[in-house]
């Protein structure tokens, strides 16, 4: 451990590592998402690292309704979704501390700064469909939706989240993100902290491997390049 006179030197000597685990939530799903970091103190208000999120999208113009089956009651489903899509960042950046603890139950404040790389993956939606035979027998299958064939009368509901998992195509992307921490634990080398932030995904039609109309998540409409959310993060962990 190095000598130190201040707080701030205890800041700027004793740490050097530090990790923190994150529940994320923002505008781009009503899921959560969730957040490691794993940073490393260039100096006391400097630190570089990378970190690794998890996050599901959501398209804006998304509606989830119940299916209008004639055979009964019926589960919700996302009309015209075709696929689901989440992805797993990881990237490398830098924590700039902007105002330091002066003492046991203060706060700090940082600038969050990273970027990377986002990869993508589209989940093809499956629907559970009832339809009548010639001789009046009920007919259930699970098919692949496809708005120009099913419609909210034979569709029962969306099938099993699993269903389709094999067929889940990659997007690969680029991401970044930007935001400010508030770290309040009465504990110097613990880590309690709020995070609010933006953040852009960009999956760009990479030499024509995709349809280069966008992530497909929805039929008949405009799907994004770019995807655009607002983040608050709660985060845990500890210093070294």
């Amino acid at each position: 451990m190095a000598q130190y006179e201040t707080e701030q030197d205890v800041a700027r000597f004793v740490y050097r590592d530090q990790y923190s685990i994150g529940v994320m939530l923002h505008t781009g799903s009503l899921w959560p998402g969730v957040n490691f970091r794993r940073l490393y103190w260039a100096d006391g208000f400097r630190k570089w690292g990378y970190e690794i999120d998890y996050t599901a999208y959501r398209h804006p113009r998304e509606i989830k309704f119940p299916a209008q089956s004639f055979l009964g009651s019926s589960r919700s489903f996302t009309y015209g979704k075709i696929n689901d899509f989440f992805a797993f960042r990881g990237g490398y950046g830098r924590e700039r501390v902007l105002y330091d603890k002066r003492d046991q139950g203060s706060i700090s404040i940082s600038l969050e700064t990273f970027g990377g790389v986002s990869l993508g993956f589209l989940k093809p939606i499956y629907v559970e469909t009832r339809r009548t035979s010639d001789d009046g027998a009920y007919i259930e299958q699970t098919e692949r939706y496809d708005p120009d064939i099913h419609d909210n009368v034979t569709i029962f509901g969306e099938a099993p989240y699993f269903t389709g998992f094999n067929e889940t195509q990659l997007r690969p992307g680029v991401y970044g993100k930007v935001g400010v921490s508030f770290d309040y634990n009465f504990l110097d080398q613990r880590i309690t902290s709020m995070e609010v932030g933006s953040i852009f995904d960009f999956y760009p039609d990479w030499s024509n491997l995709t349809s280069g109309e966008g992530v497909p998540v929805l039929a008949r409409v405009d799907n994004p390049t770019l995807w655009w959310q607002i983040y608050v993060s709660f985060n845990f962990g500890n210093k070294w």
